[in-house]
């Protein structure tokens, strides 16, 4: 049997980008919830709850730049990774309570108008703007490069989209004095919470169940593996996540009678690592029986 792990030095999350990241979406957040009470605005509330998703993923990016590092123990033999998975799958539900709330409260403001002070929303929401796309210029080098920093790359774009939705529910209500603006921009900020949540929650159980990734073709990998010198037979195979872009499997080579057992785990390492970037390998040889 052989068993091979490395560690992912190409994806590792650079964590002078989080800080500066994490520093802004947190200022916008604080900057647009009180600002959205001040203002009357439920438009740039919900913005802000979107800024908690970013603000959560940019810290848990962060807390698993930092747990990776921790050894593995006798009772967590595969460390503290998947502590990320689970503070996911907590912020996905949470996010969906809150959005609820949320849709209620726009559609009583919609049947309901409430003056909005459309001025300050108009440059709190510009702010923000701002924020966001310093915060997207920090992030976009290591989301070159890292699964992770990628998301969160485009959580951050997602907000200046709704920034500047905010900032044209700001112009119509001080246009045309339109209050139901800010509930029709709020519906639509919400939209984008709740499949930002869908999607959080079902890539967080999905790896909780031991799902196969699904960037991995497990027939693909099983015929890789087949098409090696000396292998008859390929059985028993089990493909899985520790966390995101961190893969790990497990599985049953049948050898030719002759054929050496060191070459054949050589290779099917080599061909897992070059072909499908799965580092994380056990790989146990079996005799061929069938003589």
């Amino acid at each position: 049997m052989g068993h091979e792990h490395h560690e992912h030095h190409a994806g590792e999350i650079s964590e002078r980008p989080l800080y500066g990241a994490i520093a802004l979406t947190g200022t916008i957040f604080l900057l647009e919830l009180a600002g959205g009470w001040w203002t009357g605005s439920l438009a740039l509330i919900a913005d802000a709850a979107h800024m908690a998703v970013d603000l959560l993923g940019l810290s848990l990016a962060l807390v698993a730049a930092v747990l990776s590092r921790l050894p593995a123990d006798p009772k967590r033999t595969y460390g503290y990774r998947r502590v990320e998975v689970l503070a996911a799958l907590g912020n996905a539900i949470a996010l969906m309570v809150a959005t609820g709330f949320l849709l209620r409260e726009a559609w009583a403001r919609f049947v309901f108008p409430t003056p909005i002070a459309a001025g300050p929303m108009i440059g709190i929401a510009i702010i923000g703007l701002l924020c966001n796309m310093a915060s997207a210029a920090i992030l976009w080098r290591a989301s070159r490069t890292n699964i992770n920093m990628r998301g969160a790359f485009l959580h951050v774009l997602s907000d200046g989209a709704g920034s500047v939705g905010a900032v044209l529910a700001g112009v119509i209500i001080l246009q045309t004095r339109w209050y139901r603006a800010d509930a029709l921009v709020t519906v639509l900020i919400c939209v984008g919470i709740v499949l930002t949540a869908f999607w959080l929650l079902r890539d967080s159980v999905h790896i909780l169940l031991e799902g196969a990734p699904a960037h991995l073709d497990l027939d693909e990998i099983r015929a890789a593996l087949a098409s090696i010198p000396g292998v008859m037979e390929v059985h028993d195979l089990h493909l899985w996540s520790l966390t995101q872009g961190q893969e790990a499997m497990s599985g049953h080579l049948v050898l030719a009678d002759g054929r050496d057992h060191s070459e054949a785990l050589a290779a099917g390492k080599a061909v897992l690592a070059e072909r499908f970037n799965i580092t994380h390998v056990t790989l146990q040889i079996e005799r061929n029986d069938a003589d």
